[in-house]
């Protein structure tokens, strides 16, 4: 057809009815999307955990020998037969820190079922936190009591123990005071930092050589009451399925009398434990007590050494028996026992330890004991508060 102006014409209007119809549709569409798929309401928030009478943590530190033999599993299994039974009571709830020997920080949640509840897995490929480290402490004890809230909580430290050693046992200069992750320990100091306004009623260690002085006086302001072992204790542990309606209700005195009652029915190697009960805000006035009768003491005897509580090297003898070989005189030595027993509310032992070590003396705390200046700096015993605030009274440690 030939070009005329009449055709440009027709085409333009063609063109601009043709974009004025497009329009239109994406205009109707535009409109009857909106009016179909409204938006969203927004997701609810989610109701905050109810609040427990009572929230009790085993802090597991199994990631050594004690995992790899399985008592951790064991003692989960206790706990699980606890449970089932009535032992978290109307309002109790009992959560488990597990670091396994594979490496593994799990929280868990024992119910009153019996069943194991995941509630949180630490992942910590890219930047590992130890489980006894200050940092890893804490953040357990953050998400517990987000968790699993409660009225009062109740703390269970559950692994290897050297009481106060701060530098490492003489056969093992990898081992300190609590917990044995992998190669790590925690020194009864750093302990101290983690449990510090934690609000925990009381603390049960489930390890050995705990009831120190030493460690006693560092978490003094950490934890009204601390149940223990002067000496080692079993593999085994405590008996969780008799223990845990026990710590639910808020009796630690009671739990650790019914561990010393449990090993001490047994026979042979086996009729070995001691057990204490220490209530902390007692510390400061057998502080006081202690410098007074260290001021005035007289050295030990030569070759003579009080109740010794470890096999082999020691550095955990028992107090009493230590105050009583230096005291100066009869009267300063029962001053300082009233302030003793304003402290120890509770001490049991067995005749033996594992059948070698005999126990003869048992006031329910052990000490270090100081023969020089040198011997303060033995495996960081002068960074102790203990070690600054008393032991550094003795005149032969000046």
């Amino acid at each position: 057809m030939p070009h005329t102006a009449t055709n440009d014409y027709l085409c333009g209007m063609n063109c601009i009815a043709r974009t004025l119809y497009c329009m239109a549709l994406a205009a109707l569409a535009a409109a009857c999307g909106h009016r179909d798929e409204p938006a969203p309401p927004p997701a609810p928030e989610p109701e905050p955990p109810a609040v427990a009478e009572r929230t009790v943590l085993v802090y597991m530190v199994a990631n050594n020998d004690l995992g790899q033999r399985g008592w951790d599993a064991a003692d989960i299994a206790e706990m699980r037969t606890a449970a089932a039974t009535g032992g978290l009571g109307q309002d109790g709830r009992l959560l488990v820190m597990h670091k396994s020997h594979e490496g593994k920080s799990v929280l868990k949640e024992i119910n009153s079922r019996g069943a194991v509840d995941t509630l949180h897995v630490y992942a910590d490929d890219t930047t590992p936190v130890s489980a006894v480290s200050i940092a890893g402490m804490q953040r357990a004890f953050d998400d517990m009591r987000r968790l699993a809230p409660a009225a009062h909580y109740g703390l269970v430290l559950w692994s290897h123990g050297t009481g106060w050693l701060q530098d490492g046992m003489p056969d093992d200069g990898r081992r300190r005071a609590f917990g044995l992750d992998g190669s790590a320990m925690m020194n009864v100091s750093s302990l101290a930092q983690a449990l510090d306004g934690q609000g925990f009623e009381y603390v049960y260690f489930d390890c050995c050589l705990m009831a120190s002085v030493e460690v006693a006086y560092e978490l003094r302001h950490a934890t009204p009451l601390i149940a223990a072992s002067a000496t080692e204790l079993p593999n085994a542990g405590m008996p969780y399925d008799e223990n845990i309606p026990l710590l639910m209700q808020g009796l630690p005195a009671e739990a650790a009398a019914n561990t010393f009652r449990y090993y001490d029915s047994m026979s042979g190697s086996s009729r070995t434990c001691t057990m204490s009960v220490i209530a902390t805000d007692g510390l400061d006035a057998l502080a006081e007590a202690t410098r007074t009768l260290y001021a005035s003491a007289s050295a030990l005897p030569q070759g003579v050494m009080p109740q010794a509580f470890e096999r082999g090297v020691c550095r955990h003898y028992d107090l009493d028996h230590y105050a009583e070989l230096i005291a100066g005189s009869d009267e300063a030595l029962a001053r300082w026992r009233e302030a003793l027993r304003q402290v120890v509310l509770y001490a049991d032992a067995t005749p033996r330890i594992f059948n070698s070590l005999t126990i003869q003396r048992h006031c329910g705390l052990s000490t270090n004991v100081v023969r020089s200046a040198d011997e303060m700096a033995l495996k960081g015993y002068a960074g102790l508060l203990w070690a600054s605030d008393v032991a550094s009274s003795l005149p032969w440690a000046r």
